[in-house]
């Protein structure tokens, strides 16, 4: 499903609840997806997982379905399930870009200063269990139980990815004063492919 895609014969592509389909004319391929028709002159397609950014947000917002409460100096990981994009290219080409997943947003910080922030929400899960998915790693570094109750993080253009499965770098969430947010950059898990390059960038959730 996901990366380069040798085109031979008429073929459907299932991203959750979007389908794409392209189908063979003649001596081209006819790319449908929702209306949109692109023709082909070639053999081959990728389908690339993209960061859910929407209208040009620049964070997302996970709300966990069961908070956590931490012992001092512990830490749990796990995967989240999240909204992806995917970009769909001949060559460098970008033909077509779609969401998988609920296309929510929600307002981080105050009415006066807040941003807008892709929406998710989700429970921790030992794998990765949709089609999107983040792996967090959080540690508690103070003295006293943490609670997390939403994690925030900066989206970038990094991301991996299997045959079936997207993935956001790494996020690393440091309690602390503050909670600690950290795009690592790195990928998940082993064996993944990657699309751009690896970089990290630290935030600190306010709210």
């Amino acid at each position: 499903m996901f990366g380069e895609i040798s085109l031979r014969d008429n073929t459907k592509f299932n991203f959750g609840e979007v389908s794409v389909e392209i189908k063979k004319d003649n001596e081209y391929f006819v790319y449908t997806r929702e209306g949109k028709k692109v023709i082909i002159v070639g053999d081959k397609i990728s389908f690339l997982p993209a960061p859910a950014v929407g209208y040009g947000v620049k964070l997302m917002m996970v709300r966990l379905e069961t908070p956590l409460s931490i012992v001092p100096h512990e830490k749990i990981e796990g995967f989240l399930s999240v909204p992806i994009e995917v970009s769909v290219k001949t060559g460098k080409v970008e033909i077509d870009r779609f969401n998988v997943g609920r296309e929510k947003y929600a307002l981080y910080g105050s009415l006066e200063s807040g941003v807008i922030a892709r929406y998710a929400k989700s429970m921790i899960n030992k794998k990765p269990v949709g089609i999107g998915n983040i792996k967090v790693i959080i540690e508690n570094r103070t003295e006293e139980w943490g609670f997390v109750e939403k994690i925030v993080f900066p989206l970038f253009d990094t991301m991996y990815y299997s045959e079936d499965k997207a993935f956001y770098p790494l996020i690393n969430v440091i309690i602390e004063k503050d909670l600690e947010v950290i795009n690592t950059g790195k990928p998940p898990m082993e064996g993944l492919n990657v699309v751009g390059s690896e970089r990290s960038i630290s935030f600190r959730m306010r709210w």
